[in-house]
């Protein structure tokens, strides 16, 4: 009842004309129906609607860009991205015009924060130029949620130790801030990294912490999410039957707030569960529910379009009957009363009915056929027009890099070797802290030119991507010439073979990131690259005689797992064998055709 009376009294209110007086009204109406979660999607958006009609016919522009901004938001409970993002785009243009800057900054973070899963080089853009805005205000307000959000995109990435960092930065502004409702979004985040670094318990004791201060709130939405999140930890402690009980929990008030894209997740979640406890009646039986679930979020828009092409189809189908019913009768009926007479003119008028409906039929065959071939143009020219814009994008990019960062780099070096050059007398640390400097930034400007090379090429050859390999040979040997290199290439490598530029820069990737590891851990005398092809296979190896590691010991850090990412990212196979004292091989297999 009191959801109703709520609801009531603010479209009550919102009925009346408004002046320049009421715009209080409007703020407090936002604001009372943001943190009042408990009332549903539906009934949201004809509040904010309405509060948006209310802001425009007295131009208040804050109060129509907070309106836009809410009702993206609830889209984007509705899992609809792309009102999500059109009218989170509507909003940020009147808080930049008007100089709400804070807004702006929120809602860029906001923005790229739910465009996380389906494009994160956009979500990243958003976010950062949110975090830049709201930095250069001081807009703490919003830097604890932004620095949260963050967080959770360098999470989704592996990045743990990044998402820590942002985490904890957002945690002490809300501590700064004693922001009590934004407690238990840090606290959560926290749990979940800790979740995933094998902290099980700690994890579970930051979501309890968040969870207790979601009930004081009346947050139901997050309380959801952290039965769920409660779970998901049990689940990765191989623990599936204390994992259900949360899941359960999370699931009606997830429905009671039509939190859709939450409970699509629990069931998959709760199938997964009973699936480990080979339970497979309610594996089934959940699996079937999130399967549904999914495909009615999904498929919603091209539903309600199928249905009304339906709804067409089958109208012209009952005329269609109705016609033919009609000179079926008129048929009868000239047949009873001129049976004798007009034998011959009723075949006549059968056959002429035949080939009318042969004729209609394939005037609307060859109408279907057309219409067909136009959709595939149409989507032909449209699939081409993309590659060019990104192909544009992509060569934009790599300019600005070159032009740009390049540039600013090399005047960086040159910087620091006037520095190295009036200091050489003075302090002999701060000359060898400044050639470490200029080392590093010479490191950094060959990396971004082995990326300008591989943005400013479609296809990288077998060939460019051996020449490649050589010159950075030749670099690491310069730099540590006690070091024998050899580089060896087979003479069966097909030499007009391609590959794409994302194949050729993650092959020679994983080639550097290997070299690097040899000379910065193993001690070796000698380190070998050789290029082979095995039946229909390129096969890459890099060994080296050092010291070598205890693979069931060893912890894999950043270098090995980004091997095994991009291995991964090109559809290729990544072996790596070691032992103490014997020295490691990495073994790079990718398919050729």
């Amino acid at each position: 009842m009191k959801k109703k009376y709520l609801l009531a009294f603010c479209i009550f209110i919102l009925t009346f004309r408004f002046s320049a007086q009421d715009i209080k009204v409007i703020d407090s109406i936002n604001a009372i129906l943001v943190q009042n979660s408990s009332l549903k999607t539906d009934s949201l958006l004809v509040i904010f609607e309405q509060n948006l009609n209310a802001a425009q016919k007295i131009n208040y522009k804050k109060g129509m860009g907070e309106a836009y901004k809410n009702m993206a938001t609830l889209y984007g409970y509705e899992s609809n991205g792309a009102k999500r993002v059109a009218y989170n785009l509507k909003a940020i243009r009147i808080f930049e015009e008007n100089n709400f800057k804070p807004q702006a900054a929120n809602l860029y973070g906001e923005m790229g924060y739910g465009m996380k899963r389906d494009d994160m080089i956009k979500a990243q853009y958003y976010m950062n130029k949110g975090i830049n805005m709201a930095e250069i205000g001081n807009y703490k307000e919003v830097l604890d949620r932004t620095y949260n959000n963050y967080g959770v995109l360098k999470e989704m990435q592996g990045q743990l130790d990044s998402a820590l960092y942002f985490y904890k930065k957002g945690l002490a502004i809300v501590k700064e801030r004693d922001y009590k409702e934004g407690f238990p979004y840090s606290y959560s985040n926290l749990a979940g990294v800790y979740g995933q670094q094998g902290k099980y318990d700690l994890s579970r004791e930051y979501f309890y912490k968040a969870m207790a201060i979601r009930e004081e709130i009346g947050d139901h939405k997050g309380i959801a999410e952290n039965y769920t999140q409660i779970g998901e930890v049990f689940m990765a402690e191989n623990k599936p039957q204390q994992a259900i009980p949360f899941f359960k929990q999370s699931l009606p008030i997830a429905r009671k707030e039509d939190y859709r894209f939450l409970m699509q997740y629990t069931y998959e979640q709760l199938s997964k569960a009973f699936k480990n406890l080979k339970q497979t009646d309610s594996a089934l039986f959940y699996f079937e529910k999130f399967s549904a679930f999914k495909d009615s979020i999904n498929g919603l828009e091209a539903s309600k379009e199928i249905a009304a092409l339906e709804l067409e189809y089958e109208t012209e189908q009952k005329e269609n009957q109705i016609l033919q019913q009609r000179a079926q009768l008129a048929e009868k009926d000239l047949e009873v009363r001129q049976k004798n007479s007009y034998l011959y003119g009723s075949l006549g008028l059968i056959l002429i009915l035949g080939l009318l409906s042969y004729l209609i039929y394939n005037r609307h065959k060859l109408k279907n056929s057309q219409l067909k071939k136009e959709k595939e143009l149409e989507v032909a020219l449209a699939k081409i027009e993309t590659q060019n814009r990104l192909e544009e994008q992509r060569l934009r990019i790599s300019r600005d890099l070159h032009d740009n960062i390049g540039s600013q780099i090399t005047f960086i070096i040159l910087s620091i070797d006037n520095l190295k050059y009036a200091l050489k007398s003075k302090d002999q640390k701060i000359t060898e802290k400044l050639t470490q400097i200029s080392e590093f930034a010479s490191i950094t400007i060959n990396e971004l030119r082995d990326t300008i090379w591989a943005m400013n090429k479609e296809t990288i050859s077998l060939e460019e991507l051996q020449i490649r390999i050589a010159n950075f040979i030749e670099r690491a040997l310069a730099s540590r010439d006690t070091i024998l290199f050899k580089f060896e290439n087979s003479t069966d490598l097909p030499g007009d073979y391609s590959f794409t530029s994302i194949e050729g820069i993650n092959i020679y990737r994983i080639i550097q990131e290997a070299v690097n590891n040899s000379l910065k851990y193993a001690d070796a005398a000698t380190i070998n690259i050789e290029i082979d092809k095995n039946n229909n296979h390129l096969e890459i190896r890099i060994y080296d005689d050092g010291s070598g590691f205890d693979l069931k010991k060893y912890e894999p850090g950043n270098g090995l797992l980004n091997m095994k990412k991009r291995a991964l990212d090109i559809g290729a196979d990544i072996v790596i064998t070691s032992k103490l004292n014997q020295g490691t091989l990495i073994r790079l297999s990718t398919k050729i055709y």
